[in-house]
Protein backbone atom coordinates (compact mmCIF):
# COMPACT_ATOMS: atom_id res chain seq x y z
CA UNK A 1 0.00 0.00 0.00
CA UNK A 2 2.97 2.36 0.85
CA UNK A 3 4.58 2.00 -2.35
CA UNK A 4 1.47 2.15 -4.14
CA UNK A 5 0.92 5.75 -2.40
CA UNK A 6 4.16 6.66 -3.64
CA UNK A 7 4.32 5.12 -7.12
CA UNK A 8 0.91 7.48 -6.95
CA UNK A 9 2.53 11.35 -5.54
CA UNK A 10 4.94 10.72 -8.69
CA UNK A 11 3.17 9.65 -11.24
CA UNK A 12 1.14 12.96 -10.01
CA UNK A 13 4.14 14.84 -9.58
CA UNK A 14 5.17 13.20 -12.69
CA UNK A 15 2.29 15.25 -14.54
CA UNK A 16 2.40 17.89 -13.14
CA UNK A 17 6.07 18.88 -13.84
CA UNK A 18 5.20 17.40 -17.39
CA UNK A 19 2.98 20.36 -18.01
CA UNK A 20 5.08 23.21 -16.52
CA UNK A 21 7.57 21.82 -18.69
CA UNK A 22 5.31 22.49 -21.78
CA UNK A 23 4.14 26.06 -20.09
CA UNK A 24 7.79 27.50 -19.99
CA UNK A 25 8.71 25.73 -23.57
CA UNK A 26 5.23 27.71 -24.38
CA UNK A 27 6.92 31.06 -22.85
CA UNK A 28 9.71 30.62 -25.37
CA UNK A 29 12.70 29.42 -22.62
CA UNK A 30 15.26 26.91 -24.54
CA UNK A 31 14.59 23.17 -23.40
CA UNK A 32 17.45 23.20 -20.76
CA UNK A 33 15.97 26.66 -19.49
CA UNK A 34 12.60 25.19 -18.69
CA UNK A 35 13.38 22.17 -16.81
CA UNK A 36 15.24 24.63 -14.48
CA UNK A 37 12.04 26.70 -14.67
CA UNK A 38 9.79 24.08 -14.52
CA UNK A 39 11.89 22.20 -11.51
CA UNK A 40 11.54 25.55 -9.80
CA UNK A 41 7.99 25.86 -10.08
CA UNK A 42 7.39 21.83 -8.88
CA UNK A 43 9.28 22.89 -5.61
CA UNK A 44 6.48 25.94 -4.97
CA UNK A 45 3.51 23.01 -5.63
CA UNK A 46 5.19 20.81 -3.23
CA UNK A 47 7.19 22.37 -0.42
CA UNK A 48 7.43 18.82 1.07
CA UNK A 49 9.61 17.38 -1.49
CA UNK A 50 9.29 14.35 -3.45
CA UNK A 51 10.92 11.58 -5.52
CA UNK A 52 10.33 13.64 -8.71
CA UNK A 53 12.09 16.38 -7.26
CA UNK A 54 15.13 14.41 -6.80
CA UNK A 55 15.33 13.23 -9.75
CA UNK A 56 14.56 16.87 -11.28
CA UNK A 57 17.66 17.87 -9.23
CA UNK A 58 20.29 15.33 -10.79
CA UNK A 59 18.54 15.88 -13.95
CA UNK A 60 19.54 19.35 -13.79
CA UNK A 61 23.21 18.24 -12.67
CA UNK A 62 23.77 16.28 -15.83
CA UNK A 63 21.86 19.49 -18.05
CA UNK A 64 24.46 21.79 -16.23
CA UNK A 65 27.22 19.01 -17.95
CA UNK A 66 25.86 19.26 -21.30
CA UNK A 67 23.63 16.37 -21.71
CA UNK A 68 21.02 16.27 -23.87
CA UNK A 69 17.71 15.91 -22.42
CA UNK A 70 16.72 12.99 -24.87
CA UNK A 71 19.32 10.94 -22.85
CA UNK A 72 18.08 12.48 -19.43
CA UNK A 73 14.20 11.55 -20.60
CA UNK A 74 15.82 7.84 -21.48
CA UNK A 75 17.49 7.32 -17.79
CA UNK A 76 14.02 8.66 -15.88
CA UNK A 77 12.50 6.43 -17.93
CA UNK A 78 15.03 3.17 -17.39
CA UNK A 79 14.79 4.22 -13.61
CA UNK A 80 11.17 4.66 -13.18
CA UNK A 81 9.72 1.84 -16.06
CA UNK A 82 5.92 3.67 -15.49
CA UNK A 83 4.04 3.49 -18.67
CA UNK A 84 3.78 7.39 -18.60
CA UNK A 85 7.55 8.41 -18.22
CA UNK A 86 8.78 5.52 -20.98
CA UNK A 87 5.90 7.37 -23.19
CA UNK A 88 7.01 11.31 -22.30
CA UNK A 89 10.81 9.88 -22.86
CA UNK A 90 9.93 8.19 -26.70
CA UNK A 91 7.69 11.29 -27.40
CA UNK A 92 10.40 13.63 -26.55
CA UNK A 93 12.77 11.84 -28.59
CA UNK A 94 10.76 11.51 -31.64
CA UNK A 95 9.63 14.94 -31.46
CA UNK A 96 13.04 16.77 -30.73
CA UNK A 97 14.39 14.39 -33.51
CA UNK A 98 11.78 15.26 -36.20
CA UNK A 99 11.40 18.60 -35.18
CA UNK A 100 8.20 18.47 -34.34
CA UNK A 101 6.57 20.86 -31.96
CA UNK A 102 7.48 19.91 -28.08
CA UNK A 103 4.74 21.84 -26.79
CA UNK A 104 2.37 19.47 -28.57
CA UNK A 105 3.43 16.54 -27.87
CA UNK A 106 3.88 16.87 -24.06
CA UNK A 107 0.80 18.48 -23.57
CA UNK A 108 -0.64 15.45 -25.30
CA UNK A 109 1.40 13.80 -23.16
CA UNK A 110 0.07 15.24 -19.76
CA UNK A 111 -3.15 14.96 -20.87
CA UNK A 112 -3.20 11.53 -21.77
CA UNK A 113 -1.39 10.82 -18.48
CA UNK A 114 -4.13 12.61 -16.68
CA UNK A 115 -6.70 10.23 -17.94
CA UNK A 116 -5.11 7.38 -16.92
CA UNK A 117 -4.82 8.77 -13.42
CA UNK A 118 -8.83 9.90 -13.61
CA UNK A 119 -9.54 6.17 -14.15
CA UNK A 120 -7.40 4.54 -11.61
CA UNK A 121 -8.77 7.22 -9.52
CA UNK A 122 -12.26 5.76 -10.16
CA UNK A 123 -11.68 2.10 -10.52
CA UNK A 124 -9.80 2.46 -6.53
CA UNK A 125 -13.41 4.23 -5.34
CA UNK A 126 -15.28 1.27 -7.36
CA UNK A 127 -12.86 -1.52 -5.84
CA UNK A 128 -13.00 0.45 -1.88
CA UNK A 129 -17.15 -0.16 -2.00
CA UNK A 130 -16.18 -3.91 -3.18
CA UNK A 131 -13.73 -4.40 -0.40
CA UNK A 132 -16.28 -3.23 2.41
CA UNK A 133 -19.10 -5.53 1.37
CA UNK A 134 -16.42 -8.51 1.11
CA UNK A 135 -15.74 -7.42 4.63
CA UNK A 136 -19.52 -7.27 5.59
CA UNK A 137 -20.56 -10.67 4.05
CA UNK A 138 -17.64 -12.03 5.73
CA UNK A 139 -18.52 -11.28 9.26
CA UNK A 140 -22.13 -11.39 8.79
CA UNK A 141 -22.41 -15.34 9.08
CA UNK A 142 -20.22 -15.67 12.60
CA UNK A 143 -22.69 -12.59 13.49
CA UNK A 144 -25.61 -14.20 12.94
CA UNK A 145 -24.24 -17.36 14.93
CA UNK A 146 -23.33 -15.33 17.72
CA UNK A 147 -26.60 -13.76 18.30
CA UNK A 148 -28.75 -16.90 17.77
CA UNK A 149 -26.65 -18.53 20.10
CA UNK A 150 -26.72 -15.79 22.93
CA UNK A 151 -30.12 -14.75 22.55
CA UNK A 152 -31.68 -18.12 21.78
CA UNK A 153 -28.66 -20.99 22.28
CA UNK A 154 -31.29 -24.22 22.13
CA UNK A 155 -31.52 -23.71 18.22
CA UNK A 156 -27.69 -24.78 17.71
CA UNK A 157 -28.16 -27.79 20.28
CA UNK A 158 -29.15 -29.92 17.15
CA UNK A 159 -25.81 -28.27 15.27
CA UNK A 160 -23.84 -29.28 17.94
CA UNK A 161 -24.05 -32.13 19.53
CA UNK A 162 -24.71 -35.05 17.41
CA UNK A 163 -22.36 -36.78 14.85
CA UNK A 164 -24.68 -35.27 11.74
CA UNK A 165 -24.98 -31.96 12.96
CA UNK A 166 -21.14 -31.58 13.80
CA UNK A 167 -20.68 -32.62 10.26
CA UNK A 168 -23.29 -30.10 8.08
CA UNK A 169 -21.73 -27.34 10.53
CA UNK A 170 -17.86 -28.76 9.73
CA UNK A 171 -18.95 -28.74 5.75
CA UNK A 172 -20.62 -25.03 6.04
CA UNK A 173 -17.55 -23.83 7.96
CA UNK A 174 -15.30 -25.29 4.78
CA UNK A 175 -17.54 -23.18 2.63
CA UNK A 176 -17.80 -20.38 4.87
CA UNK A 177 -13.79 -20.08 4.37
CA UNK A 178 -13.61 -20.99 0.73
CA UNK A 179 -16.01 -17.99 -0.05
CA UNK A 180 -13.98 -15.75 2.28
CA UNK A 181 -10.64 -16.92 0.57
CA UNK A 182 -12.75 -16.48 -2.86
CA UNK A 183 -13.69 -12.92 -1.76
CA UNK A 184 -10.50 -11.31 -0.82
CA UNK A 185 -8.89 -12.86 -4.28
CA UNK A 186 -11.60 -11.02 -6.02
CA UNK A 187 -11.06 -7.54 -4.65
CA UNK A 188 -7.46 -7.85 -4.28
CA UNK A 189 -5.46 -6.61 -7.76
CA UNK A 190 -3.41 -4.51 -8.97
CA UNK A 191 -4.66 -1.26 -10.66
Amino acid sequence: MRREKRQELFRKMFREWILLLASSLTAGYSMENALVQSYQELCLMFPKGGIMQEELKMMLAKAGNNQRPEILFDELAEKYPYEEVQSFAEVFKAARISGGSLQTAIRGTAAQMAEIMDTRREIRTLLAARVYEQRIMSVMPAAVLLYIRLGSGEFLEGLYHNMTGVLVMSVCLGIYGAAYLMGKRMVQFEI
